[in-house]
């Protein structure tokens, strides 16, 4: 039988910690000298370029004092030349005749009317420039109109001269009269060369190497005028310039570089080298004793084999047992996990088995025998029993080895997972709990959408429900509404406001429910009825081409409102005026119909109300002229007529003011002031709302800060956004220009944007604009049909509920209901609740107890001026509204 060849055993080479110390040790060592010597050759730059730099100055000093002098002649001979605006050729020879001599850096002089020069000095040399007109001299045309503009002397060049070669040029505007008009400009040629040619500038530091250049815009050198242009590439010591509106740059660098010369790094490089290596000697040294050290602890293999696998594992609970015996060994955490002590007289596995659950202790039993004749490595868990009868879930693990005896021993750790499993059965509970949550958020929702498409007060459908029912892209969805063609009754409530005045708001919902009963009792089974209004209703029905059943019903209609309503001791009686239109040739959409029937109600209340007004050709006239309020907005907007209130959100909890909302309002040159009741339609269906929108974000933020800088520290202000505008690419930097701080503004979008459908472009704005630090609100919440996975996708700071739905909570107990879910249902999302048509005490009382967080009403303050909010801060004004003080309040809402 051959044996396999006997392999000479390899010799290892292993890294220890003391051998990685050593090379960590050597490495700072070689990385300090490195470092000493690069500090030293940074030490020796820096005192160089101090010291180039305190050359400079003296030579930027010299040539600013030159040119300032320079420039003064020029501007002196410019003031001379203001008072004689006619001064003659021979008059301007001898003033510059006088200004140049002795002055060699001005090359020649001249003067210009109207821009074109008209006499120069000296003449010989520069006739050719006489008649050059600066309009066709674009490289200096910038320079002459920023002198005029800053009504001062521009320096500008180098310039080419018509005569020939280039020159810096100096621009003096000349006025004359009172009132500083321009007649002419003064110019004068710098030469350049001659300027810094002076001993103090290129001569007196032969080791330096001097450049100058003009500085752009930005203030950076792009164009060298003097010395080579190498020097500004050789990191170079500047000087600024700045004369006469040009900024210069002055660059210096030595001849030979800013390097250490050799004969003097040499040294310092020996004496570094040689402390180095005296360091890295006497660490290797002592790594090799560590070495050895290392050697002598290589007996204590099984204690570091038992340790490693407790550290391996979970670190607690370690145990160890012998197979044959069956004795086992328990460390301190075992003990304390049992219950038990170390001092007990009770043996390991008794403890064990004793504390088994009586459910698991045969299968126990059976699986430790199992795995002790396998001898594989082994997981399970089981339960045991503490002696208060608690249950702890426990997990085991173990593996086989032998002893350098030769004893088969399982070492294993045992640790607790009670927690774990606990946790799980909490995870199952807590998602039946939501499965059940998400039902009644479900049931939420179904009421909510019902309220949304609904009036809250009469139980019929809303505004938004008549334009979703006869949109184009439902028509034919609704199999239980009529069929078109369609017929409108627009119906008002006459002199509706009087019985608010005089009884009382709850007078004023008890006729509104009394109209819309009666109108309910005149509607067909198929017709089409809606609360569109305060007082305002709409009746959609078949149109056949039969005008008089449209009058019957029509008089009906007057005459069943007209009916007298009981109402405690009084009897209330209204009217009620209706206009009436259909769809025909001219009018064949829906739209235009309720537009029609709009037109031909306003005409009926003109004529002295109770009665009714077909829409005919004349009414048709008067649309027209809804295109000139589609005219007016846009005249408004270009004439600025468009100004923002600001209405003030009070805090539920603290009665500090949280923030503002921005409303806009139409200074109307001949109407008055306008709500934005009178144009907010006509500005949709034109697409003027998104430029309205740019208006007043841009005016609410400038007003926010201009707070700010005077001391009012308001925490946001919201801001109201059209869904034309949110798709609009240039609102994200409208948002970036308005300079605000994250979270200062809000934009508040209406529940009737909708974001569920397949069109992810809302969402996607919305997306951007939260990216820039911007927080978004739910505006009109519970009167739109925004589902509870519009709010998890949007994720909004706040929510607003509509004042339609807070104004009854005070009489109606199932609208306080509505109000208490909804404020639930942004409390289990995260997001904050403000409510809106706050307008009694009560109001304030009950919504507090509901858990609202914000307020926003005419309890506090209608929507006021900058300057009138500003005041109504300063002098803590909604504190007069509570008539007692925000301690006294919280005491009363407990």
């Amino acid at each position: 039988m051959l044996k396999p060849e006997k392999r000479r055993p390899q010799k290892r080479f292993w890294l220890i910690p003391s051998d990685l110390l050593a090379l960590a040790v050597v490495t700072l060592v070689l990385g300090s000298m490195l470092l000493a010597n690069r500090q030293a050759e940074r030490n020796f730059t820096q005192n160089l370029r101090l010291k180039t730099s305190e050359r400079m100055a003296v030579s930027t000093s010299q040539l600013e004092a030159d040119l300032e002098e320079n420039l003064k002649l020029v501007e002196g001979l410019g003031l001379a030349l203001s008072i004689e605006p006619e001064i003659d050729a021979n008059r301007f020879g001898r003033l510059a005749d006088k200004l140049i001599e002795g002055h060699n850096a001005i090359a020649s002089i001249a003067l210009a009317r109207d821009l074109k020069i008209t006499m120069v000095y000296p003449l010989e040399e520069n006739s050719e420039a006489i008649g050059l007109d600066y309009r066709d001299r674009p490289e200096q045309l910038a320079a002459i109109q920023k002198a005029l503009l800053q009504r001062g002397p521009v320096v500008d060049g180098p310039i080419p001269l018509v005569q020939g070669g280039s020159a810096l040029l100096a621009y003096y505007p000349l006025f004359d009269g009172e009132e500083s008009q321009v007649w002419g400009l003064l110019s004068a040629i710098v030469d350049l060369e001659d300027l810094l040619a002076d001993r103090t500038i290129t001569e007196r530091y032969p080791d330096l190497e001097l450049a100058l250049a003009k500085n752009d815009a930005g203030g950076s050198p792009v164009e060298v005028l003097f010395g080579p242009p190498s020097v500004f590439e050789a990191d170079p010591v500047t000087q600024p310039i700045d004369l006469a509106n040009t900024q210069w740059t002055l660059a210096a660098a030595p001849r030979t570089g800013w390097t250490q010369p050799a004969r003097m790094a040499v040294p310092r490089q020996v004496l570094i080298g040689t402390i180095g290596f005296v360091i890295i000697a006497a660490v290797a040294g002592i790594a090799h004793l560590l070495r050895l050290r290392l050697h002598t602890l290589t007996k204590l293999g099984r204690l570091s084999r038992r340790m490693q696998l407790a550290l391996d594992t979970s670190k607690i609970g370690v145990w160890e047992m012998d197979v044959a015996s069956g004795e086992a060994i328990w460390d301190q955490r075992m003990y304390t996990l049992y219950g038990r002590t170390p001092d007990c007289a009770e043996a390991p596995m008794q403890i064990w088995f004793d504390r088994l659950h009586p459910d698991d202790r045969q299968k126990e039993r059976a699986r430790m025998e199992i795995t002790v004749a396998e001898g594989k490595e082994f997981r399970n868990t089981f339960r045991i029993v503490m002696d208060d009868g608690d249950i702890r879930h426990m997990q085991a693990f173990g593996a086989f080895f032998r002893d350098p005896g030769g004893n088969e021993q399982v070492v294993g750790v045992n640790w607790d997972i009670t927690e774990d499993v606990r946790l799980h059965e909490d995870l199952k509970r807590a998602n039946v709990e939501a499965r059940q949550k998400n039902q009644a958020l479900e049931e939420a929702q179904k009421v909510l959408r019902h309220n949304a498409l609904h009036d809250a007060l009469t139980g019929l459908a809303n505004r938004r429900y008549l334009a979703e029912a006869f949109s184009d892209r439902k028509k034919g969805q609704s199999p239980e509404l009529t069929e078109p063609p369609y017929a409108v009754l627009h119906i008002d409530i006459d002199r509706f406001k009087e019985i608010n005045d005089t009884l009382g708001h709850a007078a004023g919902d008890a006729m509104l429910r009394h109209s819309a009963n009666m109108l309910r009792s005149i509607a067909g089974s198929r017709d089409f009825l809606a609360r569109i209004g305060g007082d305002e209703f709409t009746l959609v029905t078949h149109w056949n081409g039969d005008v008089e059943r449209l009058t019957r019903l029509a008089q009906e209609i007057i005459r069943a409102l007209g009916r007298p309503l009981n109402y405690g001791e009084h009897q209330v009686r209204v009217s009620a005026s209706v206009g009436i239109a259909w769809m025909d040739e001219d009018t064949v959409n829906m739209r235009d119909a309720l537009v029609n029937a709009g037109i031909a109600l306003y005409e009926a209340k003109r004529m002295g109300r109770n009665q009714f007004v077909i829409f005919d050709a004349t009414l048709r006239n008067i649309a027209i002229t809804n295109k000139k309020v589609a005219d007016e907005l846009l005249a408004a907007l270009e004439d600025d007529q468009f100004e923002v209130f600001y209405q003030p959100q009070i805090s539920a909890r603290t009665l500090e003011i949280q923030g503002v909302e921005a409303l806009v309002r139409w200074r109307h040159p001949t109407r008055g002031q306008l709500a934005p009741s009178h144009f907010i339609g006509t500005a949709e269906t034109t697409g003027s709302i998104a430029r309205i929108d740019a208006v007043v974000l841009k005016k609410a933020s400038a007003q926010f800060q201009a707070w700010r800088q005077d001391g009012i520290a308001l925490p946001h202000i919201s801001v109201n956004i059209s869904a034309q505008r949110l798709i609009d690419p240039a609102l994200l930097q409208s948002i970036a220009e308005s300079q605000l701080d994250p979270g200062q503004l809000c934009i508040e979008l209406l529940e009737s944007i909708s974001f569920d459908d397949q069109d992810t472009s809302l969402e996607t704005a919305v997306s951007a604009i939260k990216s820039l630090g911007v927080d978004v609100e739910i505006d009109d919440f519970g009167t739109g049909y925004a589902s509870i996975l519009s709010l998890l996708s949007l994720s909004p700071k706040r929510l607003k509920i509509d004042r339609q739905l807070v104004l009854p909570i005070t009489t109606g107990q199932s609208q306080r209901r509505l109000v208490a879910s909804i404020v639930e249902i942004g409390k289990a999302l995260g997001i904050e609740v403000i409510a809106e048509g706050v307008e009694t005490a009560e109001h304030v009382r009950i919504l507090r107890e509901l858990g609202v967080d914000s307020f926003q009403g005419y309890f506090f303050a209608p929507p006021l001026s900058g300057n009138a909010l500003e005041s109504f801060v300063r002098e803590r004004g909604w504190f007069r509204c509570l008539g007692e003080g925000p301690e006294r309040f919280e005491d009363a809402s407990e």
